[in-house]
């Protein structure tokens, strides 16, 4: 079963087949009381509502008028279309092939809105459903189910044993007004194919988003600004974005063992450079940020306008000069190079932390590059004999194998509550040339690591 958990109490929004007495909206509380063996799943609601989004700008691309109702379901004006794809076959093509094929998508073509929905809902594989000029006969042995009415109306429909909108349809509209008020009358003009709403098509809503995986699971704040920081230079650098203000910025955290964590962030006067964005944001991130492990970060800048936007400072600034003259610094280095990113930011993020790699990261000055952030001082496998007592008394290096001349320091830590625990026994070892290595058992794995400085 699929729990959602974004309204405080966890509720089950969908469930496989199997578990058969389960039904969306119950607490997860009682469907783990009829079926305590089932696995639960969170609802990754951000995603969900992410991948609508860009399903129904796909559809904008086919047609100017696409309405989005719930997530799920999206309702295209088609007429006068027909000529400029090469016919109605032709434009449900291009309909079906904007929508990304893991999605299933469904299609039905109608005169109206309803007989069009159930025509998609009731539809079996890729080929789309025409409703025939009779809708009310297409619609008759539908179930109820489908009708948009309160579950107290469709209640009662059942106990006067109405189940299909066929016998809606049959009644006497006046009997159902009087029985349901105007819902007894939304009832029978639909089941008859009557459905007199209008498209209300979106707007076409220019923004610019990013995302980026963080190289490991962390609870850090530095982490996370990094790569705020890292996905509004690539935000503002995008063509919608690049010389406009944003006045509004959405960033969705995906975590580890918890669900999405979201905030939205609105710029009274709009913010034209990812430097004064980044200063907003970690402003209020200070005091509300992400508890568990950050895993994934997506950011989208919206609300994008031509006007004066944040006012410009009096004096210079040197920090800005100096980002300016670094950035051109990287497209020479680039040319010469023939692509690919020449210069890095150091970024710490955990200096405390006892995994150097966990330390700082590597972060690509050029916004427009895609590589992603990289820890340093990443630990490589190496082969090592131990002695009777599992101490290190040789290693193989570069230049073959080397005696273990002295055991120097040795420390330990078990970092068993991270997403990746760790727990490493190191040793910083001198050689028999003189030279120091240090060297770790990663306990867990049972091998043996060069940790980098």
């Amino acid at each position: 079963m699929i729990v959602d958990r974004s309204g405080g109490k966890p509720l089950v929004a969908d469930t496989f087949p199997e578990t058969s007495g389960v039904a969306a909206g119950m607490t997860l509380e009682e469907a783990l009381s009829r079926h305590p063996e089932t696995t639960v799943l969170e609802a990754d609601e951000p995603a969900y509502r992410r991948v609508f989004r860009q399903a129904l700008t796909a559809l904008q691309g086919v047609s100017d008028r696409v309405e989005g109702a719930e997530p799920g379901t999206a309702y295209v004006g088609l007429d006068g279309l027909e000529a400029l794809h090469g016919g109605e076959a032709a434009l449900v093509r291009a309909l079906r092939e904007a929508i990304p094929r893991d999605l299933a998508p469904r299609i039905g073509v109608a005169e109206a809105k309803f007989p069009a929905f159930v025509a998609a809902r009731t539809g079996r594989g890729p080929e789309a459903v025409t409703v025939p000029p009779d809708a009310a006969a297409f619609l008759a042995p539908r179930s109820i189910d489908l009708l948009p009415l309160p579950d107290d109306v469709r209640e009662g429909l059942i106990r006067f044993g109405l189940h299909t909108m066929g016998a809606v349809a049959a009644m006497r509209m006046e009997l159902l007004i009087d029985q349901f008020g105007n819902e007894g009358r939304r009832a029978w003009e639909l089941s008859q194919g009557i459905d007199d709403r209008f498209l209300a098509p979106l707007e076409a809503e220019e923004a610019a988003v990013e995302r980026i995986p963080l190289p490991f699971a962390s609870t850090s704040l530095d982490l996370a600004l990094a790569g705020i920081d890292t996905l509004l230079k690539r935000a503002f650098a995008r063509p919608p974005a690049r010389g406009r203000y944003a006045s509004r910025m959405d960033l969705a955290c995906l975590l580890h063992g918890a669900p999405p964590w979201e905030k939205s962030f609105h710029f009274r006067h709009g913010v034209g450079r990812w430097e004064a964005a980044s200063r907003a944001v970690r402003r209020q991130l200070e005091d509300d940020h992400p508890e568990a492990p950050v895993e994934e970060l997506v950011l989208e800048l919206s609300d994008l306008g031509e006007g004066a936007g944040e006012q410009m400072g009096l004096f210079p600034n040197v920090r800005e000069g100096r980002e300016r003259r670094l950035a051109e610094v990287e497209r020479q280095l680039q040319a010469r190079l023939e692509g690919g990113p020449a210069l890095y930011r150091m970024a710490p993020i955990a200096p405390w932390h006892p995994a150097p790699e966990m330390r700082v990261l590597q972060v690509p000055l050029d916004p427009s590059g895609r590589d992603a952030m990289r820890p340093l001082a990443l630990p490589t496998p190496v082969a090592v004999e131990e002695g009777p007592d599992g101490l290190p008394v040789a290693v193989r290096l570069e230049r073959g194998w080397q005696r273990v001349s002295r055991i120097e320091d040795r420390w330990s830590f078990d970092l068993w509550w991270l997403p990746a625990p760790m727990t490493r026994a190191y040793y910083r070892v001198s050689r028999e040339d003189g030279r120091q290595v240090t060297l770790f058992r990663d306990q867990r794995e049972e091998r043996w690591y060069q940790q980098a400085c």
